[in-house]
């Protein structure tokens, strides 16, 4: 019995995978969108890419909490 729960364990899931690739493919984003936003900052008005920045990252909290709950 042991055997056959560990064989399943090590599989994964389904749901597992689609949260690991969702989770990826977002952390990519908000890379991409902070050296954006860090681009910004350097090179014209830092209030601007600060607000851009927190809003971002806001967005991107709210988005994975609510993922996470559901």
């Amino acid at each position: 019995m042991r055997r056959r729960s560990v064989e399943r364990h090590e599989q994964g899931s389904l749901l597992g995978g689609a949260i690991a690739y969702i989770a990826s493919a977002g952390t990519l984003a908000l890379g991409h969108f902070l050296w954006f936003a860090l681009r910004i900052a350097y090179r014209s008005e830092p209030r601007m890419a600060a607000a851009a920045v927190c809003g971002g990252v806001c967005v991107a909290t709210g988005v994975t909490l609510w993922v996470v709950v559901t």
